[in-house]
């Protein structure tokens, strides 16, 4: 901790040079990323967890970082999974955070697990209040790199163990295939609950080492590889579908289920819109109608939202 305290005292220190404190914020970094792959007491790894974000949100706001060698690397630490793979089993956990300071009492464990004999993997998500134990309407965004909503996981739509909701634990089971199809397409994953204080909510961002950390797991590996080829069931946005926001459209075909909304010959004009989720911090496609009023001017059209 005495090179961690060392090296914020340089950051609070305009005066002080990026050449003299170089080669402590580089070991500093160094001996966090070793902490988050290897350490095996989790404790410590959610508080080495919190510390990289925590500094990353207050370095990069510091041009003397950027003259480090290793600045480049630092955003790494936080998105890193702690993997394990014996012959016995292999384990891949993902620790999702809020701001660094509520850490300690509030986060959510990916995970997916294979033991040698199991056919299928197992996959969870165990979230964690022990500030005040209650967490009621779990959701998880999936949202792609637009940061528009792909998908939402809702707590009453999977099985959910409470055995441990007094003490603030609860784990949802997912389908192990809808959560690797979901780190692979998505972007950043958002965690909200409802406690009697406030709508908590929590971001991470473990699709940015999945596809590479889950080489080290080749059980795993296999069942993402046979996952992938069954197709994608996420409507991903593209390029296409970005361009035409804010445009008229007539047909939506939903290229999941091939379910088509035809708005052809409705006396209304269709347009394909975003609107901002207070809740999960990103956008989610819907679609508005502009309908004329007989007696309302043509230059004062009233917007109905669907």
């Amino acid at each position: 901790m005495d090179l961690v305290d060392s090296v914020y005292c340089f950051f609070e220190d305009s005066t002080l040079s990026a050449d003299d404190y170089s080669d402590q914020i580089c070991r500093m970094l160094a001996r966090i990323a070793g902490v988050i792959a290897n350490d095996s007491v989790f404790e410590f790894t959610l508080m080495m967890r919190a510390t990289a974000a925590n500094f990353w949100g207050y370095a990069v706001k510091d041009n003397r970082f950027f003259q480090c060698d290793c600045s480049g690397e630092s955003l790494g630490r936080i998105v890193e999974w702690q993997t394990v793979s014996t012959d016995d089993v292999e384990l891949m956990c993902y620790t999702i955070m809020p701001i660094s300071w509520r850490t300690p009492w509030h986060f959510a464990n990916v995970l997916l697990t294979i033991g040698k004999d199991d056919k299928e993997p197992y996959a969870s998500l165990v979230v964690t209040n022990y500030e005040d134990y209650h967490m009621d309407s779990i959701r998880v965004a999936f949202i792609d790199k637009h940061n528009i909503i792909l998908d939402i996981l809702y707590e009453e739509d999977v099985w959910v163990d409470s055995t441990n909701a007094k003490d603030g634990i609860k784990t949802l089971l997912i389908p192990y295939d809808y959560l690797m199809q979901a780190l692979s397409h998505c972007m950043s994953v958002v965690v909200t609950y409802q406690t009697p204080q406030e709508l908590f909510t929590m971001r991470g961002v473990p699709a940015a080492g999945f596809d590479v950390q889950i080489n080290d797991c080749p059980r795993l590996k296999s069942a993402l590889e046979k996952t992938i080829a069954k197709g994608n069931p996420f409507s991903t946005v593209t390029d296409e579908i970005i361009n035409g926001i804010g445009q008229p459209i007539k047909r939506v075909e939903n290229k999941t289920t091939g379910e088509v909304f035809d708005f052809d010959g409705d006396e209304s004009t269709w347009y394909l819109d975003t609107a901002w989720s207070e809740d999960f911090g990103a956008y989610y496609l819907h679609y508005t109608k502009k309908k004329m009023n007989p007696t309302t001017p043509k230059n004062s059209p009233l917007v109905k939202t669907m």
